[in-house]
């Protein structure tokens, strides 16, 4: 009986649904957030690298690095036909006139296969060898390169920055159009580098890691330059006939 004369419950009305539009500015700047955070990732480990350069050449002012005394050996040793021939294949690289062709050559490859921001990018990992030659004129050689062969400079190897800078970002350039033949035979020319020039007497164990750590930095400033518009263009809307429209 108490239950007939007890007051009907009035039904819960569900929450309104939050509209798509105001999810939409959460997610995108979500996604915003998480780019941004790692473009200061790779910002940081580019001046890791850079920093790392100029420690290594401070400390061989006054250090002898692990392994350069080896290295002195072997490059002033016998070596056999093969070897001598592909270290003078990597000695070619370093040469003023044939890297003034081999820019041209990828500028001629990026022009029909890349975009404009691609070549851009060409221009950034260019200066990692103009950053090479700024080391060597301010701090020389150093003093085991000296003791054993008395002239040039030595630190970092500039074949090796200008194959890992200019090889490597044609490699990620060229992995982003879906080739993977391009990428492997350009990662192992880069790999190849600072042995030969080790094998071939014109570099110590200390430049040739100076030489890729200088490479990999400008070459992560660059790879960031070059494929930051492509993420921009994903987060706008395509444009079509019907989009037109809506602006009249």
């Amino acid at each position: 009986m108490l239950d007939t004369l007890a007051p009907a419950r009035p039904a819960e009305t569900p929450a309104p649904a939050q509209p798509a539009e105001t999810l939409a500015p959460t997610h995108t700047q979500g996604a915003a957030v998480a780019r941004s955070s790692a473009q200061y990732g790779w910002l940081t480990c580019s001046a890791v690298l850079l920093l790392a350069v100029i420690a290594e050449r401070w400390l061989l002012s006054s250090h002898t690095f692990p392994g350069d005394a080896w290295a002195a050996r072997v490059g002033e040793s016998h070596k056999g036909w093969l070897v001598w021939e592909i270290t003078r294949v990597y000695q070619q690289i370093g040469r003023p006139l044939v890297a003034v062709a081999e820019v041209a050559v990828m500028i001629w490859w990026l022009l029909r296969n890349g975009e404009r921001r691609t070549i851009e990018g060409l221009a950034i990992v260019l200066l990692a060898s103009a950053c090479c030659g700024v080391i060597k004129i301010l701090c020389g050689p150093t003093p085991l390169w000296i003791a054993h062969h008395h002239v040039g400079t030595n630190f970092p190897s500039g074949v090796v920055t200008f194959s890992t800078a200019t090889g490597g970002y044609l490699a990620l350039v060229a992995w982003r159009q879906g080739r993977r033949f391009v990428p492997a035979v350009l990662i192992a020319i880069i790999a190849g580098a600072g042995p030969a020039r080790v094998l071939g007497g014109q570099h110590l164990l200390s430049d040739v890691v100076g030489g890729y750590l200088l490479g990999a930095a400008w070459l992560i400033l660059a790879y960031m330059y070059m494929a930051r518009p492509a993420q921009r263009v994903k987060e706008q809307a395509p444009w079509n006939f019907a989009s037109l429209e809506t602006l009249d």
